[in-house]
């Protein structure tokens, strides 16, 4: 039994339960007094998230045909609300019971129901009944939202536990517990409260200053160590494994601690278990998380900011046309189920003014807009009868937050402000089906929306009529539109570089025998033919392929270009200079978005076994 305990004690979220009347049933009354182990999964995708994500939490999976068969048993729950998982062993046997509501596997043989709640178990024996006097009761109060995994656990379980933990005998300990845990792509912290710990112990020796500088090659930070306790273990001068099923062998493969600290009534127990960093893969692509999901994935990913604490998270939409938040430990915050698939890319706004972001997109007949828990934003999203053809542009005129949301229907504009109201004033004269995203530039104090009709380009003003002619003969391409100084740059059907100024002059240059593509920002442009790619200084010559985008990312005064080669399924990334970034070619079977960050290039892309991958370059 124990051996499971130490599977299990990594693995799952406390239920934040609310104080019940005595007449409500909760789920914690179906647990069988026969369970040693309880635990619950508040987030069953953020499970299986952080899971797929920590190789150490992955490999457990995999440790026996009892823990395969429970895991493929949760994977195949689709709910998003509460589960319990009790353990308890018969016989020697080991069984599980899941409880929660609108869990039931069709195919399961042993699947119960009780009032609002559903069963599945591995026991064919399993019997409803109700359980008041569980050790877990006393739990019952407890909200510890914010932890990834827990689980409680019984005096016998604790007890074993205590004494694998820390090396000591604990016999005659009449004590249960909860532990916390939070798993990120490199580590587990596990932080634990003991009940009634009465026996008498010993501190131990070690400093912590020396632990944490003769360990530097963790990743673990200071903070995480507690400075005053009373019991500690490390593998500092020994090896030692607290989960049975690990090879003795391969144990330092994981830096681990673990301390004991009983203060007054208290006892409190929290460890580390983290990977040791490779000192030769310095400067190197570092791998923040992997995730694999269910369904194949069919759009993103899209790197996107959280207000709260100002770090990257990424959105994809699987062929369900579910979207999924994940967050920077590679946990997903939450899924949404909408109409259809999401329209090329995805923006931010403060629609508020409040600093709190929110995401605007459309689908083939809506126009979303979503707060950072997956929620609808006031009368959003908004219906249509006529197909939206492009992805939203976003505009904020004068960066006061009063934006536009410019949504194009083939070869119509509708403008609409943040609250889902069409704007007053904005009338556009059809001029053929719309090829290009409209963009806005302001160049020399005025504000222009652009983009590219019927091989025509399209220059408007704020109120969406003509600001500058451009009929001049030929034919522009479907190729982007970008700022180069004070012109708008792009290219035509011929493989020309055509310049336009804000007094309508046009300039052609550079003719290419190949089809021609530019990017570029104010102060440079970067043009791919064929395979050749070039800036004015320099050209590189790339692998042979099908490049289907080719883009600018651009922050602050840093540069780089993206390029996607969906013949090869590969993703280039360039510096300003030309220079491939470390770690790149990637293969992916959709191109993947970048962000800088404190000097740091993220990036995230799917990979071609349907696994979304997030990376970072120092």
């Amino acid at each position: 039994m124990i051996k499971y305990f130490f599977i299990f004690s990594v693995f799952f979220s406390l239920l934040s339960c609310d104080q019940l009347t005595d007449n409500e049933i909760a789920s914690t009354d179906l647990i069988s007094e026969k369970s040693n182990i309880v635990v619950s999964i508040k987030n069953v995708n953020k499970f299986k998230g952080s899971i797929k994500n920590n190789v150490y939490l992955n490999n457990i999976t995999q440790s026996d045909s009892f823990i395969k068969n429970l895991f493929n048993t949760i994977n195949k729950i689709d709910s998003n609300s509460d589960i319990l998982i009790a353990l308890y062993m018969v016989d020697n046997l080991m069984y599980y019971d899941i409880i929660g509501k609108d869990i039931i596997i069709e195919d399961f043989e042993n699947t119960f129901i009780y009032k609002d709640f559903e069963i599945i178990s591995n026991n064919s024996d399993y019997q409803t009944s109700l359980n008041k006097n569980h050790f877990s009761k006393k739990f019952k109060k407890i909200s510890l939202t914010n932890n990834n995994f827990s689980v409680m656990l019984d005096k016998n379980s604790t007890t074993s536990l205590l004494t694998k933990i820390f090396d000591k005998k604990f016999e005659g300990l009449n004590s249960s517990s909860i532990f916390n845990i939070d798993a990120t792509n490199n580590l587990l912290k596990i932080n634990g409260v003991v009940d009634n710990f009465n026996l008498g112990i010993t501190k131990d020796s070690f400093e912590i200053q020396e632990i944490i500088n003769s360990e530097r090659g963790v990743f673990f930070n200071e903070d995480d160590l507690l400075n005053e306790y009373d019991l500690i273990n490390t593998n500092q001068e020994k090896n030692f494994e607290i989960f049975n099923f690990i090879d003795p062998d391969q144990t330092f493969n994981n830096f681990q601690i673990f301390q004991l600290n009983k203060d007054g009534m208290t006892t409190t127990v929290n460890g580390l278990i983290s990977q040791f960093k490779n000192e030769s893969d310095e400067n190197k692509t570092e791998t923040k998380y992997k995730i694999r999901f269910p369904n194949n994935l069919v759009f993103g990913p899209v790197i996107v900011k959280n207000h709260i604490n100002n770090k990257n998270e990424v959105i994809v939409q699987d062929s369900e046309n579910v979207m999924h938040l994940i967050n920077n430990d590679g946990q997903i915050e939450w899924s949404k189920k909408i109409d259809n698939k999401v329209i090329q890319k995805i923006e931010q706004i403060d629609s508020y003014k409040n600093g709190r972001l929110q995401y605007v997109f459309t689908t083939k007949n809506s126009l979303y807009l979503l707060d950072r828990q997956g929620r609808d934003v006031g009368k959003f999203p908004l219906k249509f009868r006529d197909e939206v053809t492009k992805p939203i542009s976003v505009f904020d005129y004068d960066n006061n937050y009063n934006y536009r949301l410019l949504l194009t229907q083939n070869e119509d504009l509708i403008m609409f402000d943040s609250k889902g109201k069409r704007v007053k004033g904005f009338e556009y004269k059809k001029r053929g089906g719309i090829s290009t995203n409209p963009k806005h530039f302001r160049i020399s104090n005025k504000d222009i929306i652009t983009f590219k009709a019927d091989n025509k380009l399209i220059i408007l003003n704020r109120r969406g009529k003509i600001r500058i002619k451009t009929e001049k003969g030929f034919k522009y391409s479907n190729h982007e539109i970008i700022q180069n100084e004070n012109d708008l740059v792009t290219t035509t059907s011929n493989n020309e570089i055509v310049k336009i100024d804000m007094k309508g002059n046009i300039r052609l240059e550079n003719k290419s025998i190949y089809n021609l593509r530019l990017t570029g920002n104010k102060q440079s442009l970067f043009t791919l033919q064929k395979n050749i790619l070039s800036n004015s200084k320099k050209n590189v010559e790339l692998k042979f392929g099908v490049f289907d985008e080719f883009k600018l990312f651009n922050y602050e005064n840093k540069v780089f270009i993206n390029i996607f080669d969906s013949q090869n399924n590969s993703i280039y990334a360039f510096d300003n200079n030309l220079n491939l970034i470390k770690g790149f070619p990637k293969s992916s079977i959709f191109n993947g978005d970048f962000d800088i960050s404190n000097n740091d290039i993220e990036f995230s892309f799917i990979s071609e076994n349907n696994q979304l991958e997030y990376h970072l370059i120092k």
